[in-house]
């Protein structure tokens, strides 16, 4: 696996990319503001662990989903 970036903000939008989700589809699955998770992605903003519990867990949510698809296919 490519290695992951520096910040926690870096972090989520590789894995984000790497889902093939767009801001606004993590925003509304995880319940948060796609202004705020662009700007914790830029590091113009931090995050508390219960905000990225639920950006990281909607991000998991796809990519086990595109993963359990792959599978089945």
């Amino acid at each position: 696996m490519a290695e992951m970036a520096n910040t926690p903000g870096k972090s989520l939008r590789v894995l984000r990319m790497k889902a093939g989700l767009t801001l606004d589809q993590v925003a509304k699955e995880a319940g948060v503001s796609a202004t705020h998770l662009s700007r914790v992605e830029t590091g113009a903003k931090k995050a508390t662990p219960a905000w990225l519990g639920a950006v990281t867990g909607a991000i998991a949510k796809a990519l086990l989903s595109d993963s359990e698809s792959e599978e089945a296919a």
